[in-house]
């Protein structure tokens, strides 16, 4: 078994990688993103020149020196040509020239007059279109243009991209998918270390539960081991008073070793198939006073207390008698086993909407925030290394949390280290 410095030490560098691996892939998609959004640019940059070498070509038959082409925002490029511009001539040069530069994209144009500081004309074209849209794409009608504009005396033309970046992000595609793959493989990866962590903590629960079990089977076998032997020593007939007391000693012995397996089992049992309650009305209440009449002996032995503030004249609830008892006498006897000194023990019971409310505080150790939601799970019981001072297999909270949700009902549990744990139960009230 993996001790736990190297599983520490394991899942560190694990963690490490992981993150590298995430920063680098974040680092080659930016990277790939910039790369993918230059070479566009370049394309733009290219086609658009030669949109205005051939206006110039058609106008003067000549080419005259061309300004270069400004990028006004990431998605916006103009061009000065100092030269007039008509509208439909354009939209096919536009065409021609990124069709020639495979610039597959959605674009709107516009021409703009210089002189009259005014746009004239705006068009938009799909990717696959071979001529502007509809009119409700211009900002202004043919027929409400200028006659003398008709051709145009605009000085620049610009061109805008709205749907550039889902054009970029279409053009990484595969490298997108390869990021997700990557993705994928990362998430894998994290789930094995989880799998991996959980199943060493049940590793170190199970050798608890089995340090825990020899502990609690040894103390009595011993016992009546001792017993017997002192029960066969040939003068033990001459002391009946000795016969009798070793024979009580190994009478309580053994009901105690029945009492662990019957809780074995009846956890066995509850794992296995769901459990089979018998179900009947009865006072909540009732079986409060009950196990507190139970216990009430033993906390007196520890010269502590059981309060009962029974709010509530009566909680009927519809449930198995004896589960209920059960788990009223487990919650209660773990307040008593877990405080230091003399236990005292607070119960208190009332309504709550349709719950039976049935809240059981002690005055115990307390439990580590860490541990409190672990404490419910079969065999867990909070560390405290080779030291058993607290007898038990961590069977009890699972018992009690497995009948509760077989009820219909729920629990929760708050606790301060040092300071003692309340245990709040809710059972359904009878309908």
């Amino acid at each position: 078994m993996l001790k736990t410095k190297n599983v520490r030490s394991i899942l560190i560098i694990a963690a490490f990688c992981i993150v590298g691996l995430l920063f680098m892939q974040l680092f080659f998609l930016r990277r790939s993103y910039v790369l993918t959004e230059a070479r566009f640019n370049d394309k733009v940059n290219l086609a658009l020149i030669s949109v205005a070498e051939e206006i110039y070509k058609k106008n003067r038959d000549s080419t005259s020196s061309i300004e270069a082409v400004q990028q006004i925002t990431p998605e916006y490029f103009a061009v000065n040509i100092n030269d007039t511009v008509n509208f439909g001539y354009l939209e096919n040069l536009l065409n021609l020239e990124f069709t020639k530069y495979d610039i597959n994209i959605d674009y709107e144009y516009v021409i703009y007059d210089c002189f009259m500081d005014s746009l004239i004309w705006r068009g938009y074209v799909g990717a696959t279109a071979e001529a502007a849209q509809t009119d409700e794409n211009y900002l202004f009608k043919r027929d409400d243009l200028p006659r003398d504009m008709l051709p145009g005396d605009s000085h620049k033309f610009g061109v805008y991209f709205p749907g550039k970046k889902e054009y970029l992000l279409s053009e990484m595609q595969l490298m997108i998918i390869t990021s997700c793959g990557l993705l994928l493989i990362i998430s894998y990866f994290i789930y094995i270390l989880y799998v991996i962590l959980k199943q060493k903590r049940l590793s170190e629960v199970k050798n608890d539960f089995i340090n825990n079990m020899t502990h609690e089977f040894k103390t009595p076998l011993s016992t009546i081991s001792i017993s017997s032997e002192a029960l066969l020593k040939p003068n033990i007939l001459e002391r009946p008073e000795r016969i009798q007391r070793y024979a009580g000693i190994i009478a309580d012995e053994s009901r105690r070793l029945r009492t662990h397996v019957d809780k074995i089992l009846e956890i066995a049992l509850l794992d296995a198939e769901k459990p089979k309650l018998k179900f009947e009305c009865f006072d909540m209440n009732e079986s409060v006073r009950t196990a507190a009449e139970m216990l009430q002996v033993k906390v007196e032995e520890l010269k502590g207390s059981i309060t009962l503030n029974l709010q509530a004249v009566d909680l009927p609830i519809e449930g198995d008698r004896h589960h209920i008892q059960n788990i009223l006498f487990n919650l209660i006897e773990n307040g008593i086993k877990y405080s230091e000194g003399q236990p005292r023990i607070q119960i208190s019971s009332k309504k709550d909407g349709k719950y039976a409310l049935v809240s059981i505080k002690d005055s115990g150790i307390g439990i580590p925030k860490k541990a409190i939601r672990h404490i419910f799970e079969k065999f867990y019981r909070v560390s405290t290394g080779n030291v058993h001072n607290v007898k038990g297999f961590g069977l009890g909270l699972h018992y009690v949390y497995k009948m509760v949700r077989a009820h219909g009902g729920k629990i929760n549990v708050k606790s301060v280290q040092g300071q003692g744990s309340t245990f709040n139960v809710y059972i359904p009230l009878q309908k």
